[in-house]
């Protein structure tokens, strides 16, 4: 691998982890506030998910009447983007997240609102679901990349790749391909067909594309999907999973080649 490879890999992990650990901050919830996230949501989010939060609005229906994902049922459990554990609940900044930078391919950012708008849009979605109220969602812990990737990591990462049968639904290289990809067996929880991220293209990766979404991404999984998570197999072997994120992040830098 050349150095300006490495260059370029370690300036994603650089910008991704300053770009992921910014941090919101959270205005108090009352009526006022819950009225006003009623409005917002209404004029902005009803059509895909419905003027109850159950995914049902009108675009949503076309979107996802055939194929995953399916906007999101804010009634019920089971969301994809977090930095909490496998089937717990997202936290107030994870969905602050999700909304400002949207979902590629999915979902627009909501920038264009301020942030206390996003802010009682969530306070507003989340009272569909009384689990907010029994649970309070606790992140967890993600430490930083212990150092600029080398040449060896990235080949223990390709191993992990291939130990961790990543290519099955990725593909050898991955671009998506893997045998259950192809073969159509991959469904989300509504048993609807869903594909596989295309690894070589970080604009289609939906949970975040920088070093840090990626280690997210691989200990919490996402709930829904055949994604699952890995932190049991990566207990206490943080730098191993690290390699992992490095050899993704390369099969990306490969495709500019």
């Amino acid at each position: 691998m050349h150095a300006k490879r490495l260059k370029y890999i370690a300036i994603l992990i650089i910008t991704g982890l300053c770009a992921s650990t910014a941090q919101a901050v959270k205005p108090t919830t009352n009526r006022d506030s819950l009225r006003e996230g009623r409005r917002i949501y209404e004029q902005a989010c009803a059509w895909c998910h419905g003027t109850g939060g159950e995914g049902d609005g009108p675009a949503g229906w076309f979107i996802g009447r055939y194929s995953s994902p399916r906007p999101r049922n804010f009634a019920q459990d089971g969301y994809k983007f977090r930095s909490t554990g496998s089937g717990d609940l997202p936290t107030d900044q994870d969905l602050f997240t999700t909304i400002t930078r949207g979902i590629p391919g999915v979902m627009p950012a909501y920038r264009a609102l301020n942030e206390r708008e996003r802010w009682q849009v969530i306070a507003y979605l989340k009272s569909w679901n009384p689990a907010f109220e029994e649970e309070k969602p606790v992140p967890l812990t993600f430490p930083q990349a212990p150092a600029a990737p080398t040449e060896a990591a990235i080949h223990n990462g390709r191993n992990l790749y291939v130990k961790y049968d990543c290519r099955v639904c990725h593909g050898d290289n991955g671009e998506g391909d893997g045998p259950e990809a192809t073969a159509g067996h991959l469904r989300d929880g509504n048993n609807l067909p869903i594909r596989a991220t295309n690894l070589t293209d970080p604009s289609a990766w939906k949970n975040g594309a920088s070093a840090l979404d990626l280690f997210r991404t691989l200990t919490t999984g996402l709930d829904g999907t055949p994604m699952p998570s890995y932190a049991n197999e990566f207990a206490g072997r943080e730098e191993a999973l690290w390699e992992l994120v490095w050899y993704i992040q390369s099969l990306s830098d490969q495709q500019r080649k």
